[in-house]
């Protein structure tokens, strides 16, 4: 399996938690160029505009904190890492809005542009972290992401409980569990992975 395939997972929010180590490492998603991390999260990542106001405190955009979501945006190939509140003087700092942000002042990413050609969607590698990655993972699998198929194997035949009830189809493709593992353990290709209800 080299080409790359489409999965789509009916499982309860509940169920899909299995997949947070995915997310921590990163997976892709494609966005709309030059939207305002603000809308992106809402409208690109699904997430619920109130949800993103209050819970996703932490933004990073290729491992720079973010302050102003309404002003920076997504580039083609960066790296997008959204967390909740950190713990800690570390985490009170690199905080969106945070009051001692002036101290990251050389770290803190400016403001850009989502760059594509011809508008082109924009590639780009998301991460999600402790309280994000649990409340936000059912959204984000909802849009779909890309995931490199044999992790997606290793991590469930490590784990026989993870999505044990759930129901899975390759390509509209019904399968086991047990025959979707089989099928991805080789592969060395990405895969389309979508959740639905």
């Amino acid at each position: 399996m080299s080409e790359q395939h489409t999965l789509v997972i009916r499982a309860a929010p509940q169920a899909l938690l299995a997949l947070t180590p995915l997310l921590r490492e990163g997976v892709g998603v494609l966005l709309r160029p030059g939207l305002p991390l603000r809308r992106t999260l809402a409208e690109d990542l699904g997430l619920d505009p109130a949800y993103v106001e209050e819970r996703v405190q932490t933004v990073f955009l290729d491992g720079s904190p973010v302050d102003d979501i309404d002003a920076d945006c997504a580039s083609h190939g960066c790296t997008l890492a959204l967390a909740g509140a950190l713990p800690g003087v570390a985490g009170i700092a690199m905080r969106r809005g945070s009051p001692v942000g002036v101290f990251r002042e050389g770290i803190t990413h400016g403001a850009t542009e989502g760059r594509a050609a011809s508008g082109k969607m924009l590639a780009v590698t998301l991460k999600l972290f402790n309280s994000v990655a649990l409340e936000a993972l059912s959204a984000v699998l909802g849009q779909g992401v890309s995931l490199r198929a044999a992790r997606l194997a290793e991590l469930l035949a490590s784990d026989p409980q993870a999505l044990a009830a759930a129901t899975f189809s390759l390509d509209g493709r019904p399968l086991d569990r047990a025959g979707l593992v089989a099928a991805l353990a080789d592969s060395d290709g990405l895969l389309n992975v979508q959740a639905a209800p």
